[in-house]
This record gives C-alpha cells, structure tokens and sequence, in this order.
C-alpha cells in the first residue's frame, strides 16, 4: 500500500481532532485501526478470501471518502460465487488499481465520482473489474505532465507489475491484467476499467 495514504489519513485524523470534531475522528480511528491490523495479517498470508479481500477494501473506501469530502461513491458486487468466503485470491491484488482509480481518475474529475469493483465467476475463472468514472488515462496522464509528475510508472504500479510476473510463474501464465479507458458509444472517455482475469483457489 502506497505510504502516501497513511500520511493522508493521519493528517485527515489531525484535522477532525484540531476543530475538535469528535464523534467523526475516534469514528476514523476505529476504521484506520481496523483497516491497518488487516494490513499487517495480511502480509503473513499469499492468499486471501473473497469476503474477507471485500470487507478490506471497504475498510480502505470508507477512509478515503473522507479525503473526497464524501463526494464519492462506490459499489461492490459479487456474480455466480455461492461460497466468497472459501474463494480465495492472491492477497493485496486489487488496492493498488483502487488507489490508482481514486488519484488518477477521480480525484481530477469535476464530476459526481463513482467506483465499481466487481467479482464474476465464468467457469473456471475469475472476473474482477474495478471501474471509475474519472479522467480517463490520456487526461491524467496530462494532468500529471502538467504537474511536473513525468514519471513513467508510480512506484505501486511498477511493484504490481513484477508481482503479477512472480504470480504468473506460480500459477502458470492463469494471471491477466488490462487497464483501458471506458468508452461512450460516442468514443469518449468515460474513465477508466481495470480487467483482472485468474484462477480462483477454492478451500472447503
């Protein structure tokens, strides 16, 4: 997880105690906590389950609602998986293509702000989607020129592109990942989706 988020919570903590706001701050508190105890169990485990990776990144939206002053919105959704909670993915997969819809794509747009994360079962494998209504690529990548942010890859993307390497030599070549822009019947942008496709483990 990108260290920029725990130096934006705390000072969005800071914040709610400084003007004295207390019900909101232990509130936030009781979220940061939970969300960064599950950080830490996570990384003693390669897998995580469906449920369990949901109530995760819920933990992590909730947090972030309050940096967009609660002008966002998000939906997560589950298809055609009876038993999330024995469906198991590699862990700390999905956060990094959320933060990056938050800061690349929502977080420029003037817009109403809205996230879809969702997880299909097609057979054998897994569909997992996360979709925004941001910026789209091509525009953050402007934006980001403009502010003098020219780096060819932020450093969670560059640690998520190896990892998905070192999973496709674990799971033989069952990890595919595209980012594209989402496109109007008009070929307008209209953010961005992420398409994750693998292999789900299944433990009973």
């Amino acid at each position: 997880m990108n260290p920029h988020f725990f130096y934006n919570a705390l000072n969005t903590l800071q914040s709610y105690i400084l003007t004295n706001d207390k019900k909101p701050a232990l509130h936030y508190l009781s979220q940061f906590s939970g969300l960064t105890r599950k950080i830490l169990e996570h990384t003693e485990q390669d897998n995580i389950s469906i449920s369990e990776e949901v109530e995760t990144l819920k933990l992590y939206l909730e947090l972030e609602k309050a940096r967009f002053s609660d002008d966002l919105e998000y939906q997560i959704s589950l298809k055609n998986i009876e038993h999330p909670q024995q469906t198991f993915i590699p862990v700390m997969l999905l956060q990094p293509y959320v933060e990056n819809a938050l800061k690349h794509g929502l977080l420029h747009s003037k817009k109403e702000k809205k996230l879809w994360i969702s997880f299909e079962l097609k057979e054998q494998f897994l569909e997992i989607l996360i979709e925004d209504n941001g910026v789209g690529i091509e525009k953050s990548k402007i934006i980001n020129a403009q502010k003098g942010n020219q780096k060819p890859a932020s450093f969670a993307t560059s640690a998520q592109e190896k990892r998905v390497e070192i999973l496709n030599k674990m799971y033989q070549n069952d990890v595919e990942i595209s980012i594209e822009d989402r496109k109007s019947e008009s070929a307008i942008s209209e953010g961005t989706i992420v398409k994750i496709k693998l292999k789900p483990m299944t433990i009973r």
